[in-house]
């Protein structure tokens, strides 16, 4: 067999099993921890860890540390923390140490054991037997308790939550910072909720190794942030929360405000669209950008009067969506605010708004002609806007369908129409749109 070369470089003048030493893994908290320039006191403020269980991770003593299960859970939020990847950190993270004494040799074992074993009575290694049957028989139950002990406590116990980034308590940052993506851990595949000042709230899970990360909508001056943490399966929260403020720095330019009395927050709303009320500057653009959990965006502006008042509405798809506002004056000064909505449909609701050039539409609410519109049907003027609300289906025969926009169920439906004259629709609940023969 050809001789191997150590994995590691080797100093002159020491031997080969000093050289191959690493450090443990008490050694390299306490290194990264020196290296951050950060005390045991400091970082227990900002983790909420007592500081004898950090030392207790530095010394490995074992004996000064909660049971293994909280343990590995604080030692990899201590680990994110000094900017170690918690799970190598918690797969090298050894249980106390075993008794030290000399091992017999296997021979010297086994000899001995068959000698002792030789000498016995037969009535004697009966007796054996059954003591060891039953002795079997005990640590199997103590296994299994031991487990359900452990399955109950996991059960029980609220989850944990902690902000590993950024570090500080407050966060000072440059004028302009719209957003800032947070870090931390928790219980695996535990969800995260985090709530901010300005009315927000944002969803995340963590993953398998308890880690998460999450990008949170900043406004102008001072935004408050609140995560909490729900344990999967049982819907229990943590005990705790984990905070932190963000000082976003004001601009030279005086930015313009933004009073948002509709949607309220945590709005709910169903089989229709989401109110937009609110006070800015006189004659401005309001542009409103609106995004769901699973990344997707709907964007839309509104037009303050004169009096700065603006009212209107924004057709959104069922799931929860987070609405920014934004307002930018003349010299690029930028205002902003935030809302939560959740956006549900029991049946089928159908926007129309007309288009560049009027044209007429007769509709049928679940096969009813619509009361609100003649037999004849109803003239639709260039920016109109009507909402209708059924059960199971709803027809609508217009002049040109091509010359109008239609919404189904918060979602906007393109290409209706083939543009050489009357036709037909019907929009289902089902979300499809298909042609159709009423007249």
């Amino acid at each position: 067999m050809s001789d191997q070369l150590p994995l590691t470089p080797q100093e002159p003048g020491l031997s080969e099993d000093v050289a191959q030493q690493a450090p443990s893994i008490g050694d390299r908290l306490r290194q990264a921890r020196e290296r951050r320039g950060v005390s045991i006191a400091e970082a227990s403020a900002t983790l909420k860890i007592r500081a004898p269980i950090l030392e207790a991770f530095e010394r490995e003593d074992h004996a000064q540390l909660p049971p293994r299960v909280y343990a590995l859970g604080q030692l990899r939020t201590y680990a994110a923390y000094l900017g170690l990847d918690p799970a190598t950190v918690a797969a090298g993270w050894q249980g106390p140490p075993a008794p030290e004494g000399p091992a017999p040799t296997p021979s010297q074992s086994a000899t001995s054991t068959f000698e002792r074993f030789a000498t016995l009575r037969p009535s004697v290694i009966r007796s054996t037997r059954g003591l060891l049957a039953i002795g079997g028989l005990g640590l199997a139950v103590l296994a299994i308790s031991g487990f359900m002990v452990l399955q109950l406590l996991r059960f029980i116990l609220p989850p944990s939550i902690a902000i590993t980034y950024p570090i500080e308590a407050v966060s000072n940052l440059e004028p302009g910072t719209l957003s800032y993506e947070i870090k931390g851990t928790a219980d695996a595949r535990a969800s995260i909720v985090i709530n901010t000042s300005a009315g927000a709230q944002l969803t995340t899970q963590a993953d398998e190794s308890g880690l998460w990360s999450l990008i949170v909508p900043l406004g102008t001056g001072r935004t408050e942030i609140v995560a909490n943490s729900v344990k999967p399966g049982t819907g229990g929260g943590s005990s705790t929360t984990a905070e932190r403020v963000f000082v976003v720095a004001l601009p030279d330019k005086v930015a313009p405000e933004i009073t948002v009395t509709q949607p309220s927050a945590s709005l709910a709303i169903v089989d229709g669209d989401v109110p937009i009320s609110l006070v800015t500057t006189p004659n401005s653009e309001v542009a409103i950008t609106a995004t769901d959990t699973a990344g997707g965006l709907i964007a839309s502006t509104l037009t303050s009067d004169a009096t700065g008042a603006v009212a209107g509405g924004i057709a959104l798809p069922a799931g929860r969506w987070t609405l920014s506002f934004s307002v930018t004056t003349a010299d690029g000064a930028l205002g902003q605010a935030t809302r939560t909505v959740d956006v549900s449909f029991s049946g089928v609701t159908v926007s129309v708004t007309g288009g560049t050039s009027s044209t007429w539409i007769r509709v049928w609410v679940d096969g009813q002609l619509d009361p609100t519109i003649s037999v004849s049907g109803k003239t639709m003027a260039p920016g109109a806007r009507l909402i209708f609300t059924g059960a199971k289906r709803i027809d609508i025969r217009s002049g040109d369908p091509s010359a109008l926009l239609f919404t189904l169920n918060g979602r906007t439906i393109s290409e209706i129409g083939s543009g050489t004259g009357a036709e037909t629709y019907a929009f289902l609940s089902t979300g499809k749109v298909q042609k159709s023969s009423r007249r």
